[in-house]
């Protein structure tokens, strides 16, 4: 009692850590903050140059409508000052900076044809990605690029708000947009998913017991059990910072099934221990001396295959490894404390039932009990037998059976070589979310938003030379690179201003005086820092991202700056390309690790190579052949799916390793070795799949889901815990047994074995 005293405590304890939970996405969660990428990203370009912009995308039959552009002016004018907001850009802006300087004064001509006029002088850079074409207008509201989340959410209400006080003419319509309301909007969506997906998580879990779980008492017990498991590891995110993401968010219906998993494990070697008449205690007991060890085992070699995990330069792979290696834990220990002692609990009032029956009756009152309980939980059933025949089967034709699994990891290893990587966030989300839809109009309408940005470092950015520079290598790499659409930078403002880049700097600087305090900062800080901007083509796949990139630093090693002057490529998408090699290298990296560490975790444990490698081999197929479906289906790897080797291994070595248990206890009893796994298959045989049933149906839940990152990554992980169980009912026995049977073979050889072949 005092054990669930605790737990029960501890379960206020995790909501309060639960409380603690930040929901995160974005560049942060793909890309190691440490590393030299992402330290040029955020020092040199997002501290000085990045921007974080709030969109409104105006839409009306004539754009260039005094009225119109007047109410975006009002739009601007009301963001203009907010907290967070360094300042609005629109074709506003240089409508009114063109009349102040031709007219002396900045207000909005009240006729079309000036308006028109002023346009046809702005630049083709400028006027693509604000007035795209003659009915769409955008407004730029830029917040700084390290806002919080928290600011940004606020910033984006205000921005909804303006709009409506900006009073737009009628016919006029506004979508506010950008890449930070969609990133809301893409948190709001996960937190409304976790719920039902936890729901429908827990609804399978009752389908899966009801069914698979049929032939013992209390069947639907482990699912409350591991909930409390469940409740334990938001805790534990919580008080460890871990961020809900995407990636972590797929943990939870993945630790239900595993955790209703050990938990059955538990549960079935109870209801076998008081099938042969044990009291609650001894069963209790033996179940705890024998599954405790065994489900122990299996929970190190899974947790070995999580660690993996943290050798990923990816933070939101990283936090997966540590909710996955977290949650295990809570779950095989809620099953051994919390679920043993309410079965003991259970199992003692039904024991004093039957004790009233008995005495009412007349009748010897522990034969009685016996009796009642050898009745109810049954023997082997039918189920069970021919389980133990079919491993008889594949134990006796070991060249066919694992010949045939070999080919196929062979063919799956190949062909996992050719599957493909997606990192683009935008292809992770539900394809027909609204704010999603408006950022995709957006993007058709500018061209997409994605740069990449080179930073300049020289004594004076202002220098001609520098300058003229800048628009001599942007304009090379428009023409040169077919992925490169436009290049701004202050060369672009220096030219609208003047026609041309004058090679006298008193001239420049007295155009730089000249210039509005929002296209200075946009292309200049400090003096000795500049920006070169290339827009790139939307949609570039990452391959071909990192390839541009790579041409564009050999044309800056062609073409250089003027002597004195530096450069670094950088910017979000730069950034970014370093998930590639985690996604491909980098996963192969972590699968092998993981491998390594469970057989070297299994060799410290048993102190028996056989033991440690025999439950190794079987998953390393499984990894083969979940590469081959992943291709067949056309899947590709992202940041959740690059975990499934390591989840492959640890879920895999626990069906394996609990066989292998039960196998080697059957040939201490004395059987031999096609006995001994005649006996395990058809005594665990039927709770390895009743457990495999349910961490499917667990993953289940993820195929539902609107996300489609989590939706493919819940397919392949369906197909791969089944081939987990296959592997263990078809290629184990024929390992194990010739195995055993040469070792013993060649110990008999030796006069030094005494187990009966």
């Amino acid at each position: 009692m005092l054990i669930l005293l605790v737990a029960f405590l501890l379960i206020f304890a995790s909501f309060y850590g639960a409380g603690k939970i930040s929901t995160e996405s974005g560049t942060d969660t793909f890309v190691e903050k440490t590393s030299k990428l992402y330290q040029d990203f955020d020092y040199l370009y997002k501290q000085n140059f990045g921007t974080s912009a709030i969109i409104v995308l105006v839409e009306s039959d004539d754009i260039t409508d005094p009225e119109v552009l007047k109410a975006m002016d009002r739009l601007g004018t009301l963001m203009e000052g907010k907290k967070d907001v360094k300042g609005t850009f629109s074709i506003v802006t240089l409508i009114k900076d063109f009349a102040s300087q031709q007219y002396g004064h900045s207000d909005i001509p009240e006729d079309k044809h000036t308006i028109q006029q002023i346009i046809s002088h702005t630049p083709e850079e400028y006027l693509t990605q604000l007035m795209p074409d003659d009915r769409h207008a955008i407004v730029l509201i830029e917040m700084s690029g390290d806002v919080t989340t928290e600011h940004t959410e606020w910033v984006l209400s205000e921005t909804k708000t303006a709009v409506i006080w900006a009073n737009f003419p009628a016919g006029t319509s506004t979508i506010v947009t950008g890449e930070p309301a969609f990133m809301i909007a893409m948190q709001e969506e996960m937190n409304k998913s976790m719920g039902a997906m936890l729901a429908i998580s827990g609804i399978l879990m009752v389908v899966a017991l009801l069914i698979a779980f049929r032939h013992v008492r209390w069947k639907l017990l482990p699912l409350p059990v591991v909930l409390i498991g469940i409740i334990y590891t938001f805790g534990a995110m919580g008080f460890t910072n871990v961020p809900m993401t995407m990636v972590s968010m797929a943990v939870f219906p993945i630790l239900i099934g595993l955790g209703v998993d050990y938990a059955i494990q538990f549960h079935n070697r109870a209801e076998e221990e008081l099938a042969r008449g044990e009291t609650a205690s001894e069963a209790i007991i033996e179940t705890i001396k024998h599954m405790g060890p065994a489900v122990g085992t299996a929970i190190i070699a899974t947790s070995l295959g999580f660690v993996a995990l943290f050798i990923s330069p990816v933070p939101m792979i990283r936090d997966f490894g540590k909710m996955s290696l977290i949650g295990v834990v809570q779950c095989y220990f809620v099953s051994m404390f919390i679920l043993m002692p309410v079965l003991y609990l259970l199992d003692s009032r039904a024991e004093k039932k039957i004790l009233k029956k008995a005495r009412r009756n007349g009748g010897n009152s522990k034969n009685t009990v016996k009796t009642e309980k050898i009745a109810k939980n049954g023997g082997t059933d039918g189920f069970g037998r021919f389980l133990g025949r079919f491993s008889i089967t594949m134990a006796k034709n070991p060249l066919i059976v694992i010949g045939i699994a070999s080919l196929l990891t062979i063919g799956g290893l190949y062909a996992d070589e050719h599957v493909g990587v997606q990192t683009d966030t935008q292809k992770f989300v539900p394809q027909d979310m609204k704010p999603l839809l408006d950022f995709d109009k957006l993007n058709n309408l500018i061209g997409g938003s994605d740069q990449l940005n080179i930073i300049i470092k020289a004594e004076d950015v202002t220098d001609p030379a520098v300058i003229q520079w800048m628009d001599d290598f942007g304009r090379n790499e428009v023409e040169k690179q077919k992925d490169i659409i436009s290049s701004d930078s202050l060369a672009t403002a220096i030219t609208l201003a003047y026609g041309s880049i004058p090679p006298d700097p008193s001239v420049v600087n007295s155009i730089m005086d000249g210039l509005p305090g929002t296209i200075k900062d946009r292309y200049v800080m400090g003096g000795d820092l500049g920006i070169l901007n290339l827009k790139i083509a939307p949609n570039l796949r990452i391959e071909q991202t990192a390839a541009l990139i790579e041409n564009v630093k050999n044309d800056i090693e062609w073409y250089p700056p003027p002597t004195g002057v530096s450069t670094t490529v950088t910017g979000q998408q730069v950034a970014m390309t370093s998930i590639l090699d985690a996604l491909t290298s980098g996963r192969t990296a972590t699968g092998y690790l993981g491998l390594t560490l469970i057989f070297f975790g299994l060799l410290v444990i048993y102190r028996d190579w056989m033991k440690a490698f025999v439950p190794i081999l079987p998953i390393l197929m499984v990894t083969g052949w979940s590469g081959g479906v992943m291709y067949l289906l056309g899947m590709e790897y992202n940041p959740l799916t690059a975990t499934l080797g390591a989840l492959v291994l640890g879920i895999g070595a626990e069906f394996t390793i609990l066989m292998m248990e039960r196998y080697f206890e059957e040939r201490e009893n004395g059987l031999l070795p096609m006995e001994a796994m005649e006996t395990a298959s058809s005594k665990i045989g039927q709770a390895i799949i009743a457990s495999g049933f349910t961490v499917i149906l667990g993953f289940s839940a993820l195929i539902v889901t609107p996300f489609p990152m989590l939706s493919d990554f819940g397919v392949v992980t369906v197909i791969a815990v089944g081939f987990s169980l296959l592997s263990t009912l078809i290629v184990l026995p024929p390992i194990m047994v010739q195995l055993d049977i040469w070792r013993s073979k060649k110990n008999v050889r030796k006069n030094s074995s005494t187990i009966k072949i």
